[in-house]
């Protein structure tokens, strides 16, 4: 009899938290505001796959940079963001305007961050010495001029709608915006720099390249710029002219920013998600910014690095569907830790792979799958915990929230090449040589598995932590819809920002935000 009780108990708490979707007028996005919302992604991704695929070889074989100083220049830019980012939100936070609080970060850091990036790739006529300042100041220049854009238009997540339904449409949009964008910078730079590199292809080891085909390589990295500035500069001025601030959604701005980033660090689940976020990104980075010195010295297969890049892009964009019906059918949680997964077997495959590329070819495909979660989850995930942390607080620290998540992501990057040229270093890695000792080939295959994988694995505790599940989830979401129906004093009116226009059917023992009774 008991066991027949606690089943109909469960059947009535399990349909008291169906999700009932009512999506008002003002909440709803006509598909070309996504779209014009969605394309606001691409130059971030854009660029940073170009950075992160290609400036380690840049700085290597072009500019001639010993590994060393390539590290602390990617390194060092990096840590610049640890200043930026926060800074670059706090102040976000604190703007107001008649264009809104985030859309003229987007519109006018643009001019400076195009120009930033295209004197990243010049090669100055310096020493060693002299391009390691040069390329330090610009590439920190570019980081801080990106930043002034990234945070904005991330925060713009939470502004554009008060529904989260629409809010999550929208960031499929902005996924499948990326990752068109990542292809599309993969094969444009990837083509260019394919045409005019000799590194690999040299027949006698102790080569160099000509002056001539040392300007062709210079070219080729200008000219790769140029088109991507070009799509930097449309794409901000769609988003701009395109999207639109919600009126109403408010934030509070009244406290410091030590206060505020002690409420943003002290919620267990941003934490969580934050911290497992920064390691798979780091094994992805570690992975993504030696693909092309891997498959040039250790797999001698150089050549077709360009088609490996879009095999693995479109892989991950292809996939992007099919990771967001598991989504639906397990939830966002399981999601995650299912790709974090997948991606630790094609890691170990590459301590045995020779150079068969039809083989490589699967390995890639594989990867490129687990490569789609990375795009899809983290920024889907990140408005859960920014309502949980507005149910507990009754605040909204969105901008700073943000800014520390794109610092994570950015970090990672940062690292994962930092360290990659101490390896380099180490391995014996010769700068302006065509081809490599053999050490560099064995420094590069013990880089990209051993690493990638502990911090796979600890990506996956950390997510294993995050205690937003699929039933918390909507639990959350039952709260907010519970919220919004119950009448506002006229005090706190102003302060309290719009909850996601969803309602839930929600069960008796969830009737207040005060038995909420978790750690945000």
């Amino acid at each position: 009899m008991n066991r027949h009780r606690n089943k109909d108990v469960g059947e009535e708490k399990q349909s008291l938290v169906i999700d009932v979707e009512e999506i008002k007028d003002e909440d709803r996005l006509p598909v070309w505001r996504k779209v014009c919302f969605a394309i606001g992604g691409a130059p971030y991704q854009m660029t940073n796959t170009v950075i992160n695929f290609f400036l380690s070889i840049f700085l290597l074989e072009v500019a001639k940079i010993p590994p060393l100083y390539v590290s602390v220049i990617v390194f060092s830019g990096k840590a610049w963001d640890a200043v930026t980012d926060p800074m670059i939100g706090i102040l976000v936070s604190r703007t107001n305007t008649r264009f809104g609080k985030l859309r003229p970060w987007i519109l006018f850091s643009t001019p400076f961050g195009c120009a930033a990036y295209f004197f990243m790739w010049y090669v100055p006529d310096f020493s060693d010495e002299g391009k390691l300042a040069y390329y330090f100041v610009f590439y920190c220049l570019f980081q801080g001029f990106l930043t002034c854009l990234h945070v904005p238009y991330t925060s713009l997540t939470m502004y554009i709608t008060g529904s989260q339904k629409e809010r999550d449409s929208a960031t499929a949009y902005r996924m499948v915006s990326e990752a068109i964008g990542v292809l599309l910078a993969s094969l444009v730079q990837g083509q260019l720099i394919n045409e005019y590199r000799i590194a690999g292809d040299c027949k006698d080891d102790k080569a160099t390249a000509s002056p001539t085909q040392l300007e062709n390589q210079k070219l080729s990295y200008i000219y790769g710029s140029a088109v991507m500035i070009g799509i930097y500069l449309v794409c901000s001025i769609t988003t701009f002219f395109g999207t639109r601030e919600k009126q109403g959604i408010a934030t509070d701005d009244s406290e410091s920013f030590c206060t505020g980033l002690k409420l943003v660090l002290g919620c267990k689940s941003y934490v969580c998600l934050s911290f497992a976020f920064l390691f798979i990104s780091l094994a992805i980075a570690v992975v993504q910014g030696n693909l092309a010195l891997f498959t040039t010295h250790t797999l001698n297969l150089g050549d077709y690095f360009t088609t490996f890049m879009v095999i693995l892009l479109a892989t991950s964009i292809c996939s992007i569907p099919i990771w967001q019906k598991i989504l639906v059918r397990f939830g966002k949680k399981s999601t995650y830790a299912a790709g974090i997964i997948l991606f630790i077997p094609t890691l170990l495959s590459q301590l045995y792979i020779t150079d068969n590329i039809y083989v490589y070819y699967a390995i890639l495909v594989l990867a490129g799958f687990s490569v789609a979660v990375s795009l899809l989850l983290p920024w889907s995930m990140l408005p859960d915990v920014l309502d949980e942390f507005m149910l507990k607080t009754g605040q909204r620290k969105d901008a700073i929230f943000y800014s520390f998540y794109v610092f994570f992501n950015k970090l990672a990057a940062g690292l994962a090449l930092g360290i990659s040229q101490v390896v380099l270093e180490i391995g014996g890695y010769q700068t302006g040589e065509c081809r490599q000792p053999s050490s560099v080939g064995l420094a590069l295959r013990l880089l990209i598995v051993p690493g990638p994988v502990i911090f796979c694995l600890i990506a996956l505790i950390f997510l294993w932590m995050y205690p937003i599940d699929e039933d918390r989830r909507k639990q959350i979401r039952s709260l907010i819809a519970e919220k919004k129906k119950k009448p506002a004093g006229p005090q706190k009116k102003q302060q309290s920002p719009p909850p996601p226009d969803e309602a839930f059917l929600t069960s008796a023992s969830y009737n207040t935000i005060d038995e909420f009774s978790t750690e945000c």
